[in-house]
């Protein structure tokens, strides 16, 4: 049963974000005047479908694991090719490649735009009505012989800001250290009972992830802080959630590229599974929480300047706009195989790591 609420919970998660990826396509393509064929929620064998009057298939499919907008003339529902097939003048009109390239990449870019809209509306309907929990930045407790010990913090210490950047929260102290300042020095502005005092230290590396540690955690004792927004600091702060996301994903990437940080945060399908899982256990707000996060990491990943994936056809398009005429269909097709044996490889990567993980799990190891 567990192993079911789980897959359920995945499948939830992945079906409302896939839907609004495609939905996006899906809008855009009709305002751009352009035949969508299909809407497919899943892939494989239709279990249920309907035809509008406009003449998109509306579908549902026997593998839940995404899916898909075709539209008028495609090869496929990746937009990469166009169709053999002969077309009509009036129906060669309402295809993808007959638009101009400004309409094709708005289409393209609609999908990851509107995972980004999701994101905003959960945060913004959130910080507005529920309100913002954190944790003050006071330390409650200093680890014997860490660099916050020899850099001179004590306990009841508030942080206030970290290389003359405001600290507002103990979680804003992390991203300083782990992600903003990775190894680096740091100067602490400190607030000891009224005086303000200025020391440095220099985070250790620590364990086989090489995190960087002051050394300090936060007091338990203190009350979570909540402060709810009005809609328009609501949507401000939503914004600004979702672009550190982006930062922060992007600067953990790099760090893990240039070889800084281990892989072992990355997750793949069975990874997002088992947090999907987590997450509702937890309830629902730390479901919806965990939607805004999945929504933001599809709308990120999609994107990437990868070929198959949105960002590699707005490179495409990029190309065709500056150079006044499309890549070569040859040329096209040899960067789609090459990002699409980069994503297989990313695939194997990332059940090479989660596998073992959920194996410890289930084992107790």
């Amino acid at each position: 049963m567990t192993t079911l609420f789980y897959l359920f919970a995945f499948v939830v998660i992945l079906s409302l974000v896939v839907i609004v990826h495609e939905g996006g396509h899906f809008f855009v393509a009709r305002l751009c005047g352009v035949q969508v064929e299909v809407f497919s929620i899943g892939f494989g064998k239709k279990i249920w479908s309907r035809k509008d009057k406009k003449g998109t298939d509306w579908r549902i499919c026997a593998i839940p694991l995404g899916g898909y907008v075709q539209m008028l003339g495609d090869e496929d529902a990746a937009s990469t090719q166009k169709t053999k097939k002969k077309l009509t003048p009036e129906e060669e009109k309402r295809t993808f490649f007959a638009q101009p390239v400004y309409k094709r990449a708005a289409i393209i870019f609609a999908g990851p735009f509107m995972n980004y809209v999701l994101a905003i509306l959960i945060f913004t309907v959130l910080f507005s009505t529920i309100g913002w929990f954190h944790i003050p930045a006071k330390v409650g407790s200093v680890l014997e012989n860490s660099v916050a010990q020899e850099a001179g913090i004590q306990k009841g210490d508030v942080i206030l800001a970290v290389n003359d950047k405001p600290i507002k929260e103990f979680n804003d102290l992390r991203r300083a250290i782990v992600l903003n300042n990775y190894g680096q020095t740091i100067d602490l502005k400190i607030d000891r009972n009224g005086e303000i005092l200025h020391l440095s230290a220099t985070p250790k590396l620590v364990g086989e992830d090489k995190i960087p540690q002051l050394g300090v955690a936060a007091d338990v004792n203190i009350e979570m802080e909540n402060e709810r927004y009005n809609p328009i600091k609501a949507f401000g702060m939503a914004i600004t959630t979702v672009y550190e996301t982006n930062v922060d994903t992007l600067v953990y990437l790099g760090q893990v590229v240039s070889g800084k940080r281990s892989a072992d945060e990355l997750r793949g399908p069975i990874g997002i599974a088992e947090a999907s899982g987590d997450a509702a256990k937890a309830g629902w707000l730390s479901f919806i929480l965990f939607l805004a996060q999945v929504s933001i990491g599809i709308g990120f990943v999609n994107l990437l300047p990868v070929p198959v994936l949105d960002g590699g056809h707005l490179v495409f398009l990029a190309y065709e706009a500056v150079a006044r005429r499309p890549l070569s269909q040859k040329i096209q097709d040899a960067l789609l195989k090459v990002g699409m044996g980069l994503l297989l490889f990313l695939l194997c990567f990332t059940l090479f790591k989660d596998v073992p993980r959920l194996i410890g799990r289930v084992l107790g190891l």
